[in-house]
């Protein structure tokens, strides 16, 4: 697993976070569990919206959730200012290129 130094927490396998969950506080969300060769991941309704309607992760639906790297902790402390909607299973931003 990819990692990122964190100056408040050190060395920390990296995390995905669309930017309207770093700016905004009170959104709902939806996230995907880390996995041994994939980073946690999570992003607000906004950017599920247009997931949907791009039938999966596209270059659109990358522009709208900005994707932001963050370290195991910080992630988990920016998702307390947030309420889960829905875990999700599927691919990853990085493997839709795959498919």
């Amino acid at each position: 697993m990819n990692t990122i130094e964190c100056e408040e927490h050190g060395l920390s396998p990296y995390c995905l976070l669309c930017t309207h969950l770093q700016e905004q506080d009170g959104l709902g969300y939806f996230a995907i569990p880390a996995e041994p060769t994939e980073p946690a991941q999570a992003w607000c309704e906004a950017c599920d919206h247009v997931l949907e309607a791009e039938q999966g992760w596209s270059d659109l639906a990358d522009a709208q959730a900005g994707w932001k790297l963050y370290c195991t902790a910080c992630y988990e402390r920016r998702l307390d200012a947030h309420t889960l909607l829905s875990w999700v299973e599927g691919i990853s931003p990085e493997d839709d290129d795959e498919t």
